[in-house]
């Protein structure tokens, strides 16, 4: 007899058991990601957002800073008793424009070069005893005078037809250039030579040799009458005006505007000036002038302020700048 044996075994211990990621374990995961995401967002966007402000900060600055830098160099080149300041409604010396469409402007006459002309003798290199040197003021002077020493920057001979001479400008009657208004353009004497009015002028070396002074002449047969002496002896030579215009409100601006006839009136945009764009967005200007005395300077305050639109931010700069009003 034939025996069937069978041998059972068990896999039991062979098998694995194959498990799938249950919903509250997805749960957690994303749980503790967003956590995560939240908390390192917040480190790294406010760096940005600081960096962002900073940079917007700085335009702002540096876009009044611009103007309010210009302004102060051109105020120190100044005609001495030239700076005026006025609005649209003609008020002057402290103006304020604070809404839109609102305009302020501050104008003065720029100096290329300023001496200390000669009235009295001298011996530097050789004599200047001779009256042909000095200046006059006691009647027509045909022969014209001599500054102690040399213009810093003006080539002689001397040929522009844009520069004209200043001496004691005061900014009142018969001592005012600004009344040189009907003038054209050319090298003409203002501060109320009287008369004529249209004196022409030319800057060269004296007859010393070596020369050692510049000599300046009238030409074509005028003579110079200044009206006054200037106490320190001070002649300028002055180019044309310089204006900034302040146009506030929300896209306000500030522009420099230069080389025009100069006006008895003055204007809030200068007829056939050249122009630039300084500063912008302006929403509001403040000019101040206190002229001061020939013995105490002057004083211009600058309050500017510039806004970014996107931000609603605003910088607000405040800039002073000595005048020296001594003519």
């Amino acid at each position: 007899m034939s025996l069937l044996r069978f041998d059972y075994q068990s896999n039991t211990g062979c098998m694995r058991r194959n498990r799938g990621v249950s919903l509250i374990e997805l749960i957690v995961v994303i749980t503790i990601s967003g956590i995560i995401a939240t908390v390192l967002g917040v480190i790294i966007v406010r760096p940005i957002q600081g960096y962002e402000a900073q940079v917007r900060r700085a335009q702002l600055v540096d876009a009044a800073e611009m103007a309010v830098r210009r302004l102060g160099r051109d105020i120190r080149q100044a005609l001495p008793n030239s700076v005026r300041v006025r609005d649209a409604l003609g008020n002057t010396n402290s103006v304020s424009c604070l809404a839109a469409g609102a305009v302020c402007t501050i104008e003065m006459l720029n100096t290329m070069d300023g001496a200390r002309y000669r009235d009295g003798p001298g011996n530097i290199g050789h004599d200047h005893g001779p009256t042909r040197y000095r200046l006059k003021f006691n009647g027509a002077d045909n022969d014209g005078f001599n500054i102690v020493g040399f213009f810093q920057n003006i080539t002689v001979p001397f040929t522009s037809t844009t520069q004209r001479l200043s001496i004691y400008n005061q900014g009142i009657t018969n001592a005012d250039a600004y009344a040189d208004a009907n003038l054209p353009a050319g090298p003409y004497v203002i501060t109320n030579p009287n008369p004529p009015a249209n004196t022409t002028f030319t800057i060269s070396n004296d007859d010393g040799a070596p020369p050692d002074e510049h000599q300046i002449l009238p030409i074509g047969g005028a003579t110079f009458r200044f009206r006054y002496a200037s106490p320190n002896q001070r002649v300028y030579v002055v180019d044309t005006p310089v204006t900034y215009v302040c146009n506030a409100g929300p896209n306000g601006n500030i522009t420099r505007y230069w080389n025009y006839l100069i006006t008895a009136a003055q204007q809030s945009a200068p007829a056939g000036a050249t122009t630039a764009l300084l500063s912008t967005p302006v929403t509001a200007c403040n000019f101040r002038y206190s002229p001061g005395t020939n013995q105490r300077a002057g004083l211009v305050t600058l309050d500017i302020t510039v806004a970014d639109a996107a931000s609603g931010e605003q910088v607000r700069l405040l800039y002073q700048v000595h005048v020296d009003n001594s003519p």
